[in-house]
């Protein structure tokens, strides 16, 4: 079997390190986002931890603002990258620069072996959501200096692009499906209509299924460990206080790991699936455009 993976980011070059070690096999695929608000100086740091490995591709850079609609124009430029080379694969797994697995190569695939034709997605109901999340798809939204302006201009969800459903950024999908979402025209509606819309990755692949031929191949399962305790808007970091959860955790990878935050968890996870160990890595030494990044 042959894995494919998207993987995007925007800060530590080291962190990549971290998960291109333990996830690159000569045999898979790699497409690379990085954001182009990241400092050039800290996107060749990206590519230098990528050099000599002549399955992975750095794809056409986009702005990415959060709540924003560039990380996922970014996923469907890499996808379609993935979908031209020459043999293809079997399954294509998302993942940020801050994930990391906690299975084996081996294991995953025996996984994917046994539910070939599967597309892992997390689904929950729209309508069960609280009414901010909700109204989402209801109010105009627009990109503007860096940010989301949200609007208070209604406008209504085409009958052609039903949102009922949300869920995770990270999922594992079939090729069969890939390929099927870059050549229908139905991406393309459901693209021009979330790009006005406020954290379209939440719903993008949720309701993109829902409305193809492959509704019935869904998993409702994304195959991430992610740590969410609801404060700010990104998981919480893993550390060695969650070591045993994520030891017994039947998920494939967790969200979201920081050598600089926790090193001691990410050499136990990397020792217990045989993954290299990079070296330690400054606090200064490949942060500087990161954190400008981070904080526009």
């Amino acid at each position: 079997m042959r894995l494919a993976y998207t993987i995007s980011g925007y800060k530590q070059p080291s962190q990549f390190r971290w998960l291109l070690e333990a996830v690159w096999h000569a045999d898979d695929l790699f497409a690379v986002h990085v954001d182009a608000r990241t400092p050039e100086p800290v996107f060749q740091a990206f590519q230098r931890v990528a050099a000599g490995r002549s399955n992975v591709f750095f794809v056409a850079r986009e702005r990415v603002v959060w709540m924003g609609s560039g990380l996922l124009r970014a996923e469907l430029r890499m996808i379609r990258r993935l979908l031209s080379e020459p043999g293809g694969f079997d399954h294509l797994i998302a993942l940020s620069m801050q994930c990391y697995p906690l299975k084996r190569r081996e294991a995953i695939v025996a996984e994917l072996e046994r539910e070939p034709c599967r597309n892992f997605i997390r689904m929950l109901e729209l309508h069960d959501q609280p009414f901010e999340v909700r109204r989402r798809p209801y109010l105009m939204s627009f990109e503007r200096a860096d940010k989301v302006l949200r609007t208070p201009l209604p406008r209504l969800v085409p009958k052609s692009t039903p949102i009922r459903f949300k869920g995770s950024w990270w999922r594992v999908l079939s090729r069969d499906f890939c390929r099927w979402l870059v050549d229908d025209p139905i991406t393309v509606r459901y693209a021009a209509f979330l790009a006005h819309v406020r954290a379209p990755d939440e719903l993008f692949f949720q309701n993109l299924i829902m409305a193809s031929p492959f509704a019935a191949t869904l998993a409702d399962d994304h195959r991430h460990e992610i740590t969410w305790t609801g404060r700010g808007g990104s998981p919480d970091t893993v550390g060695m206080a969650d070591l045993p959860r994520l030891e017994a955790s039947p998920m494939w990878f967790t969200r979201k790991v920081d050598e600089i935050v926790d090193r001691p968890v990410l050499e136990r996870l990397a020792a217990r699936i045989g993954a290299p160990v990079p070296p330690p890595v400054g606090i200064g030494d490949d942060e500087a455009g990161s954190r400008e990044v981070a904080a526009a």
